[in-house]
């Protein structure tokens, strides 16, 4: 009887609202992802080119670094070359230099990534604080042309010179056989357009006259190849 009457009596406390409250139990709490680091690139340029047989880059961090990067080291490897491209920033410094060796470095593609177990960089108390990104450069050996306009009794004469570096004499030669292209752009417009093409002499040297009816600046312009870059002259 006693546990009928005392299912009963609970039954009529809850019925007018008079039972004692049970308390709900507080909800997990929800783990809070680790906030995701910047990711940091060097300021390495657009291409790599070599004109020496050791060339420097100084450059300083590019996009993403925070400003409590203490350290970041960045390797890059290229096929056939048994020497890394190092990039390292170190104690704080936010400019470092590395170096290209013609001598040993073939041309293609470096790969370069982050040189630490997470690949990340690090504050001056070790902890992580960027992520260090991956990314590819294209590295040749370096071309050039010059181009020299006069203007004479209406007829204008554009001189050219082309040129690249030889990495097996460590010189810079006159490219003979080159073809050059000239341009040029109506003052007050932004489009270039092809005046004509000239191919240089066994001193990589060429010329081109003519007798415009309008103001014009030219530019010449060089193709590259799988081993040398392409160039464009300064605009005269």
């Amino acid at each position: 009887m006693r546990s009928t009457l005392s299912l009963l009596a609970a039954t009529g406390l809850l019925a007018t609202g008079l039972a004692a409250a049970v308390p709900a139990q507080a909800a997990a709490p929800v783990a809070q992802k680790p906030a995701a680091l910047p990711v940091c690139h060097p300021g390495v340029p657009d291409r790599l080119v070599m004109n020496n047989r050791q060339t420097h880059y100084t450059i300083t961090y590019g996009k993403g670094c925070p400003a409590n990067l203490h350290s970041a080291d960045w390797h890059g490897r290229q096929k056939g070359d048994p020497v890394s491209i190092d990039i390292e920033y170190r104690d704080g410094n936010r400019k470092t230099t590395f170096t290209l060796y013609s001598e040993v470095s073939p041309v293609g593609v470096v790969n370069f990534t982050g040189d630490t177990d997470d690949g990340s960089g690090e504050d001056s108390e070790g902890n992580p604080v960027a992520t260090l990104a991956s990314f590819n450069r294209m590295n040749k050996y370096v071309s050039a042309v010059d181009l020299t306009v006069t203007k004479s009794r209406g007829v204008t004469t554009a001189s050219m010179a082309a040129g690249n570096y030889r990495p097996a004499i460590n010189k810079f030669i006159p490219w003979g056989g080159k073809e050059i292209v000239l341009q040029y752009k109506q003052a007050g417009t932004s489009t270039w357009k092809q005046l004509t093409k000239v191919k240089a002499n066994s001193n990589g040297k060429a010329s081109f006259k003519w007798a415009p009816k309008a103001t014009f600046s030219y530019r010449a312009y060089i193709a590259g190849n799988s081993v040398v870059w392409d160039d464009y002259s300064p605009v005269r």
